[in-house]
């Protein structure tokens, strides 16, 4: 609402220095520009609030479903009816799950990659390696413990890899520029009446600044109004206690 309130005034400033009414003549032709240059910057503002919203959902869903792999995995090691290796492993799933709450992506929101976390994912790893069987059912499971944790591991880099991907520097310049060429066309439009042209300006600012918030917090799924949180893993560890106690 300020930055709509500052273009108004920067409008105003505009239509008195150079006398925007006497080219009222020329409306048409810089009608006929405004709706090139609009379609065009529609167009744009639409791929670009498409891509950062299917690289938040993508990042989301990833986030589930490490979560729910991670249950997945407690749930096959039940299946050995070894209660010491079931304590290993829960303890181990518990430790990873509640650093990443503890966590809440911030080291991803900022750019950076955890090391801590690895770590204890990695502890995973161990209890697995340290399984012993001595019969068929066993060496079945095992078969299917070794491969879901592979496949846990690869949706595990596929979302630390998709939480750090952000819009090309360049392509966000592009957008603010052409904002900023929208906005100042606006700025020295030629309107008979004052007060439709700050409607009409202070309606652009007050969008395009919503635009700016929404493509700026989509970017990043860990800031912002709309942000991703580790509630996937909190449910993996509530259903673990409660389920399989």
């Amino acid at each position: 609402m300020l930055f709509a309130m500052l273009v108004i005034a920067l409008s105003f400033g505009a239509r008195v220095f150079f006398n925007t009414p006497v080219y009222l003549s020329d409306i048409g032709g810089l009608g006929a520009f405004l709706t090139v240059f609009g379609t065009l910057y529609g167009i744009l503002i639409a791929f670009v609030v498409f891509e950062v919203w299917g690289q938040y959902n993508k990042a989301a869903g990833l986030i589930n479903l490490e979560a729910q792999a991670l249950e997945r995995l407690y749930r096959l090691t039940l299946y050995f009816r070894d209660a010491e290796l079931a304590r290993r492993m829960k303890e181990a799933i518990f430790g990873y799950a509640n650093k990443v709450i503890e966590e809440k992506f911030q080291t991803l929101g900022s750019g950076g990659r955890n090391k801590e976390n690895s770590v204890l994912f990695r502890k995973i790893s161990l209890v697995i390696r340290d399984i012993r069987f001595d019969d068929d059912h066993d060496q079945v499971v095992f078969s299917q413990i070794l491969d879901h944790y592979g496949h846990l591991g690869e949706i595990r880099t596929e979302r630390v890899k998709q939480s750090l991907e952000r819009l090309p520097t360049l392509l966000k310049t592009f957008i603010y520029a052409s904002s900023g060429l929208a906005l100042f066309s606006f700025v020295v439009m030629p309107f008979a009446s004052f007060f439709y042209h700050a409607l009409a300006i202070g309606v652009l600012g007050f969008t395009l600044t919503m635009v700016f918030q929404l493509i700026e917090d989509l970017d990043n799924p860990f800031v912002g109004h709309w942000n991703v949180t580790p509630e996937p893993f909190e449910r993996t560890i509530k259903h673990i206690e409660e389920d399989y106690s």
